[in-house]
């Protein structure tokens, strides 16, 4: 399991399915921070796959589908991206850190995904919970 989580490459398949049991709010408040430090900023650019927004506002999408009015909600809160997790996973009782990853592939956020610091903070977690 580990050379997944620490190789730096992109997360595999295996990671996400392994993941899919990890319910959301197992991602610690320094993981979500470091997921808002590079979702929160805004991206103009689409995805050149999936033509998706490569921000927060893509996570939202892609996680729930959520609406305009909760858009400008998320929009108007200090960190949109935690303020989207915290939501998601208060509405959507199966959200997974499975979730998470597989949206971050959707919007082609791949730097994210092979940032050594959320791979290992991703992978105590998981360790955390099948070990501790």
């Amino acid at each position: 399991m580990s050379d997944y989580v620490y190789t730096g490459r992109v997360m595999s398949d295996l990671a996400v399915t392994v993941h899919s049991n990890v319910p959301v709010r197992c991602l610690g408040p320094s993981t979500r921070q470091l997921l808002a430090m590079r979702l929160d900023p805004t991206r103009t650019v689409l995805s050149p796959t999936t033509r998706r927004l490569q921000d927060w506002r893509g996570l939202a999408e892609v996680l729930a589908g959520f609406h305009q009015t909760d858009v400008d909600y998320f929009q108007r809160r200090d960190c949109p991206t935690v303020e989207v997790l915290r939501v998601w996973s208060r509405d959507y009782e199966q959200a997974s850190v499975g979730d998470v990853l597989n949206a971050l592939r959707e919007i082609e956020r791949y730097d994210i995904l092979q940032c050594p610091e959320f791979q290992r903070a991703v992978g105590k977690r998981w360790f955390y919970l099948t070990v501790g």
